[in-house]
């Protein structure tokens, strides 16, 4: 497992629970969430307040000799993305028969690796499902109207995830469940903050 060291706490822990920042062609800090940016590169924890930190204390302009435009708006930029990242690769996973929707559809099939839950999904349902599936994890840091988008559909308040026979589909599992992992900490700014156990459990 490769780690990096956070630029803010002087931690290190595994890439992906961290994200990386490199200076834009506009001369400021900017997320390279899929890592691949050129450029020298410095690691923050995926933790919206020690980003905020990072370019607070200048640990950015130390590091990459640059910091944010507009903190807030470039923090908003990192949630909005991470999203639509996983919005994508959640769509390929239920495209190779990874990701299956609708709770009636989830008890039927039983055993998955992961649970995707609506923000207002029903507390009872999801007590029902997280006890008969034998899930690793569950995430609440999606809305109903970005599941639905992932399955085609208006709106949908349950999506499972698991590996399928198709060549890849672990791959695509796995990047749903890290790229939720980075946005759990970016939750306040991504929508999911008012309520208990919001993302993942």
């Amino acid at each position: 497992m490769v780690e990096r060291t956070c630029i803010a706490t002087g931690q290190t822990f595994a890439q992906q629970k961290l994200i990386r920042f490199v200076v834009a062609p506009n001369g400021f800090a900017i997320a390279d969430l899929a890592g691949r940016l050129p450029g020298r590169g410095a690691w923050v924890l995926a933790h919206e307040a020690t980003v905020r930190k990072a370019n607070k204390k200048g640990y950015f302009k130390r590091n990459l000799g640059a910091g944010f435009e507009f903190a807030d708006a470039d923090i908003a930029a990192i949630a909005t993305g991470l999203k639509a990242r996983i919005i994508a690769s959640a769509s390929m996973a239920r495209r190779c028969g990874a990701l299956i929707g609708g709770s009636g559809k989830l008890l039927s099939e039983g055993k998955f690796d992961g649970l995707l839950a609506a923000e207002d999904a029903s507390p009872r349902e999801l007590a029902k499902l997280k006890s008969k599936l034998n899930i690793d994890w569950v995430s609440q840091s999606m809305s109903s109207t970005d599941l639905g988008q992932i399955c085609g559909r208006e709106s949908l308040a349950f999506a499972g995830l698991r590996g399928s026979k198709v060549p890849g589909s672990n791959k695509l599992v796995l990047a749903v469940y890290k790229d939720i992992m980075r946005l759990e900490g970016f939750y306040t700014t991504a929508g999911c903050n008012d309520l208990p156990d919001r993302c993942i459990t």
